[in-house]
C-alpha cells in the first residue's frame, strides 16, 4: 500500500520544513509496511505539481494537513486525490478543532496528535475495522462514525527522528533565515524539543491544549542532541532553531541541555522562542555560552490594555524593555512579534504598538494582522461582537482581515507597512539591513520575509 502525506503550502515560501508530517512518515515506516512519501508544495506551489506527483506515485491513501489559512488549498488537494480514487484523510489543527467543516469532503479525519492515530487507522483500514481506531471521524454506510477520544499522550523520546530524507532539505536549508541577523550565509534547520503550552493567551488557547494536552512534554537533552549531531553530519548545518512555543518554561531542562550541548563539541549557533516572563539574565548567559544567539519573543501589542483585556498575555510592557536590554548586553539578538488590529483596538493603540516596537532593543520585528483562529478564546470573543468571515482564506494573518473591527482593512494594511518601515529605518537596525544587502543570499532571504507583508 502506498501512502502520501501532503503539506499544501501555496503561499509564503519558508525555510521551515513540515516536521509534523516528517514525524508521521517516520512512524509509518517503523510501524507498518506501507510505502510512504511526502508531497510538499513549498517550493512547487502549483496544482500541476500536485497532479503530476499523484499520477506518478499513485497512492492508495492521501493524508492532507489542514490549518485554517490553508483550508481551501487543502480542499483542492483532496479533490485531486478523490479524482484518482484515493482514500482521503484530513489531519492538523483545523481538522482537530473543526472536523465538521471537513467531514463532507474527506473519507476520514484524524484528531489531535497524528502519529499513532494515523498509523492505527492505516492498519485497521487494511483489515476493514476502522471502528477500533480511537480519535477519528470516518464514513461508514453513508453515516459519520465518531470514535472515542484517544487519551494517550505520546512520549516524545519514543518517536523516531523525523524522515527528513522525504523533504527537499537542501532547499529548506538554503532558504532558512532564522539566524540571518547573525549571518545571512548561515545554513540551518529546525528541531522540535517539546509539545504543548501551559499558558492561556486568547489567540492560541484552548486550541493548543486540544491538540497537545494540558501539560508540556519535552524530550530528553540526550535524545535531542543525538538528532542534532546526525543532522549536522548529514546536511552540514551551521545553526539550528527550536520551533517550540516556549522552550524555557522548564529552566532546569534548559540548563541541562545547554551543559550537554556545550560538552558535545557540535559548535553550532542556535535560536528559540520564549516569553518575557520565562527568561532571565542568568539563564540567558547559560544559553549564550552554549551557542544561543537569538530569542524570538511574542509581545503582541504596545498597549497594556490590549495585552490584559484582549490577549490575556500575562506580561508587562516594562518587563519587555528590561529583558530585551539584558539580551542585548549579553550578545543575544531578539526578534519580536506584534499584531495590529485587535478587537476593540483603536488607531492610537495601533500607533502606540508601532512606537513601542521601534523603541526597543530588538533586532527584528514582525507585524501581523490579528486573526482570531477558530477554536480559540479570541475567536469566540470576536464572534460575539463583530461580523466574522466564513471564508477561511481571510484568516491569513499576513495580509487579510477576518472580521470588521474598529480599524478598516485598508487602515490596517497601511499601518502594517508603516510599522515595518518605521522599525527597520531606525539607525540601530541599519547594520541588520546592510548585512542582507551585501550578499545575494542575504537579499534573497530578506525578500522572502518582506513578501509576506507587502
Amino acid at each position: 500500500m502506498k501512502v502520501t502525506l501532503v503539506f499544501p503550502r501555496f503561499k509564503y515560501m519558508s525555510g521551515d520544513p513540515p516536521l509534523g508530517l516528517a514525524y508521521l512518515a517516520s512512524v509509518l515506516r517503523n510501524s507498518t509496511d506501507v510505502d510512504v512519501s511526502i508531497l510538499d508544495t513549498t517550493f512547487h506551489p502549483t496544482m500541476d505539481f500536485i497532479c503530476s506527483f499523484l499520477d506518478r506515485y499513485k497512492p492508495d491513501i492521501v493524508g492532507v494537513y489542514f490549518w485554517t489559512p490553508g483550508f481551501n488549498d487543502g480542499l483542492k488537494v483532496v479533490n485531486k486525490a478523490k479524482e484518482r480514487d484515493c482514500f482521503t484523510v484530513a489531519g492538523g489543527p483545523h481538522a482537530t478543532i473543526l472536523p465538521e467543516s471537513l467531514i463532507d469532503h474527506v473519507d476520514a479525519i484524524v484528531l489531535g496528535e497524528g502519529e499513532y492515530t494515523f498509523t492505527d487507522l492505516i492498519q485497521k483500514y487494511q483489515k476493514g475495522n476502522m471502528c477500533e481506531v480511537a480519535g477519528i471521524w470516518y464514513w461508514e454506510n453513508s453515516k459519520v462514525i465518531k470514535t472515542k477520544k484517544r487519551e494517550q499522550a505520546i512520549n516524545l523520546d519514543e518517536l523516531p527522528y523525523p524522515a527528513r530524507d522525504l523533504l527537499d532539505m537542501k532547499k529548506y536549508i538554503r532558504t532558512w533565515h532564522l539566524l540571518d541577523n547573525i549571518d545571512p550565509k548561515l545554513d540551518g534547520t529546525n528541531f522540535v524539543a517539546s509539545r504543548g503550552c501551559s499558558f492561556n493567551c486568547s489567540f492560541c488557547q484552548p486550541t493548543l491544549k486540544e491538540l497537545f494536552g494540558y501539560k508540556i512534554r519535552i524530550r530528553s537533552p540526550v535524545h535531542i542532541i543525538k538528532e542534532i549531531a546526525l543532522v549536522k553530519e548529514e546536511y552540514k548545518i551551521d545553526a539550528f532553531n527550536f520551533v517550540d512555543d516556549t522552550l524555557t518554561a522548564n529552566k532546569k531542562w534548559v540548563t541541562d541541555f545547554c551543559t550537554r550541548l556545550s560538552d558535545s563539541g557540535l559548535d553550532l549557533l542556535w535560536s528559540c522562542s520564549t516569553r518575557i516572563d520565562m527568561i532571565n539574565e542568568k539563564l540567558m548567559r547559560v544559553m549564550y555560552d552554549a551557542g544561543l544567539r537569538k530569542l524570538q519573543i511574542g509581545i503582541e501589542s504596545g498597549s497594556q490594555r490590549i495585552l490584559n483585556d484582549i490577549y490575556h498575555k500575562g506580561i508587562k510592557l516594562d518587563d519587555v524593555r528590561k529583558t530585551l536590554s539584558s539580551a542585548k548586553r549579553i550578545g543575544i539578538n531578539t526578534m519580536t512579534f506584534f499584531m495590529l488590529g485587535a478587537p476593540t483596538e483603536i488607531r492610537e493603540e495601533a500607533e502606540q504598538t508601532i512606537r513601542f516596537a521601534r523603541s526597543l532593543d530588538a533586532d527584528e520585528a514582525t507585524f501581523s494582522i490579528t486573526s482570531p483562529l477558530p477554536g480559540t478564546e479570541l475567536y469566540e470573543y470576536v464572534k460575539r461582537r463583530y461580523h466574522i468571515s466564513n471564508n477561511y482564506d481571510d484568516f491569513d494573518y499576513y495580509g487579510k482581515r477576518a472580521f470588521n473591527g474598529e480599524l478598516s482593512f485598508k487602515q490596517l494594511r497601511w499601518l502594517q507597512k508603516k510599522a515595518v518601515l518605521y522599525f527597520y529605518t531606525h539607525p540601530c537596525r541599519w547594520n541588520y539591513v546592510l548585512k542582507h544587502l551585501v550578499s545575494p543570499k542575504g537579499i534573497h532571504k530578506m525578500l522572502i520575509k518582506l513578501k509576506r507583508f507587502m
